[in-house]
């Protein structure tokens, strides 16, 4: 057979025919899967398997297509049909009207994939979209009472000014903790400006004495650095809320937004000396994060709901340092979850509208429920009653990287980045989650960024090691994980990285010495050094053994690069069943 005759047989068979129909069906069918995939929460996995069983199948469908053809007696070897017999002309026509109708259905999935594509990209603008003529960082107060030991009332009157402001969707409000990382520092506001890229900075003293206070704020557009607007109020300290709203109202009147009724909160009779404990008890959790300062800001939370106990925001406070000292060791599980789950039952009951509550609330879903899809409601919950709340960002994102959609929790921790962009942990998320999603590149950029705003922070070392590891600078990882605060992370890694460079010695002896001084504490990282090191027996049973500790890490598990070669295994996904992941 000459390669003409070959050609004419090919046709006649219908193995272009066939092929071509095979290719526009595949394209289809990963279309769908491209459109729905988000919708059903699709493992990221699941489309790049399915594309590469086409591929696979494809000579497979061209050899069919050759050696066999379709009878009005059934499906027979093309060799044992006589060519009078043949049917393959009707056959052809059957595929012509299949590749026109899946041609049809291709374009109608090809428009519906641009539009959808198009509007994630409009979304992602909006949430993205600096809007420079309206934006605005509120500095600290400056504390300019008497012996200055009022600097926790004058942070607390700036911090309740600028969450007032940020409930003006109109608005552009720079974080808390990017704004006050000028604190005490003699930086030009020109530079602050630039480096939180806003238009308006917010700054005012606090002066208290006796029983009367007094606020000044002044309003400065920083395009020319002309002070555009100044205000003093001198009150009797009775209704610090009263003062609050009234500056976030002048703020806004002088900006030019349209306010309406329900976005600055209503103002309602407080407690003075309520208030001044609660905002005390603040300042010491948010400044010093350590067993100490959690008891003591535990303490002075506690005196002030003593007095107010309908106050939401001294509830939430009170449940997030309750959970900090779980994670440190100072209540065991069950005592941290009794207690949080008690603030947040009665700061809901005090205020269904304080969408802090909600974010928390979502925290726990997580971590005490391993309920991932109620914890994204409830995320989505404080984020309808305040769109830039920056816990229920975070909480957002992390339900989206539990889902396997890295895409969406990028895109979150971006945006976060945006109205919070010189805060050091928002770094270490961005980087944790191109590390989980195995873009090592990316996760060093960022943690390098985070190191870099703070170069103290626990655990910033650790991931910055593993990233590493993952790209084998074994030596260069070794540096690094030098500067860990953190012993059980640090022991962890190191352990890791000298089982690459083969000093067995050494990796022995650190594991050991993680199991003997943290084995309850680090046991999912106990769990993941023997996965790495391929010691699979000593992995599931630290595994099994975090899971009797109710250790939190166990929540990464899913998503975690260390895991990788595992997850294929039966034993691995029942165990992931029975952690009981809701998703």
């Amino acid at each position: 057979m000459n390669l003409n005759d070959f050609f004419n047989e090919l046709k006649r068979r219908n193995v272009f025919k066939g092929t071509v129909s095979y290719l526009i069906f595949s394209w289809v069918l990963l279309q769908v899967i491209s459109i729905l995939g988000p919708i059903i929460n699709a493992p990221i996995w699941f489309g790049k398997m399915i594309l590469i069983i086409l591929i696979v199948l494809l000579p497979v469908w061209i050899c069919i297509s050759w050696f066999f053809e379709i009878t009005t007696d059934g499906i027979k070897k093309t060799k044992n049909v006589p060519k009078e017999k043949s049917i393959t002309q009707k056959t052809g026509q059957k595929l012509n009207t299949f590749i026109i109708a899946f041609l049809a259905i291709a374009i109608i999935l090809l428009f519906v994939d641009r539009f959808r594509l198009r509007s994630e990209n409009k979304e992602n603008a909006i949430a993205l979209e600096t809007k420079a003529d309206k934006s605005i960082a509120v500095l600290p107060f400056s504390d300019m009472s008497p012996n200055q030991q009022q600097e926790y009332f004058a942070d607390g009157l700036a911090e309740e000014v600028l969450n007032s402001l940020a409930k003006i969707n109109e608005l552009q409000v720079t974080s808390r903790t990017s704004a006050f990382s000028f604190k005490n520092k003699n930086i030009d506001l020109q530079e602050i400006a630039r480096t939180l890229n806003v238009s308006y900075i917010l700054e005012g003293s606090v002066r208290t004495q006796d029983s009367i206070i007094r606020v000044n704020v002044n309003l400065v557009e920083t395009d020319g650095d002309n002070n555009i607007w100044s205000q003093t109020w001198e009150k009797e300290l009775t209704n610090i809320f009263q003062i609050q709203n009234e500056i976030a109202e002048a703020v806004a009147e002088n900006l030019q937004l349209r306010i309406l009724d329900n976005i600055i909160p209503s103002v309602t009779e407080s407690n003075t000396d309520a208030y001044a404990l609660f905002l005390e008890g603040r300042y010491i959790y948010q400044n010093n994060y350590n067993v100490e300062s959690l008891l003591k800001s535990e303490r002075l939370l506690k005196q002030s709901l003593a007095i107010d106990s309908t106050y939401a925001a001294a509830l939430i406070t009170l449940g997030n340092i309750y959970h900090s000292q779980n994670n440190y060791g100072i209540i065991d599980y069950e005592t941290g979850k009794k207690l949080t789950y008690d603030v947040a039952e009665k700061a809901i009951k005090a205020d269904s509208t304080y969408a802090e509550i909600y974010a928390f609330m979502s925290l726990l879903s997580l971590e005490y429920e391993n309920d991932i899809g109620k914890a994204g409601k409830l995320a989505q919950k404080a984020l309808q009653l305040d769109p830039n709340n920056e816990t229920a960002l975070h909480r957002a994102s992390e339900v989206a990287l539990l889902r396997g959609n890295t895409e969406e929790a990028i895109a979150i921790h971006k945006r976060v980045i945006k109205i919070d962009p010189v805060n050091a942990s928002n770094y270490y998320s961005l980087a944790n989650t191109y590390y989980m999603a195995n873009n090592f590149k990316e996760a060093e950029k960022h943690i390098e960024e985070s190191i870099r705003l703070n170069p103290n922070q626990d655990v910033a070392y650790s991931l910055y090691a593993l990233i590493l590891i993952n790209q084998e600078k074994y030596n260069q990882a070794l540096e690094v994980i030098k500067k860990e605060p953190l012993v059980g992370f640090r022991l962890h890694t190191e352990a890791i990285i000298y089982h690459f460079l083969g000093d067995h010695e050494k990796t022995e002896t650190a594991i050991m010495k993680l199991i003997a001084d943290h084995e309850k504490s680090w046991s999912y990282q106990i769990a993941a050094t023997y996965a790495v090191l391929e010691k699979e027996d000593k992995m599931y049973y630290w595994l099994e053994k975090a899971h009797a500790n109710k250790d939190l890490g166990l929540i990464e598990l899913p998503n975690e690069p260390m895991f990788e070669a595992y997850r294929n295994q039966a034993r691995f996904k029942d165990f992931i069943k029975k952690l009981g992941y809701k998703y």
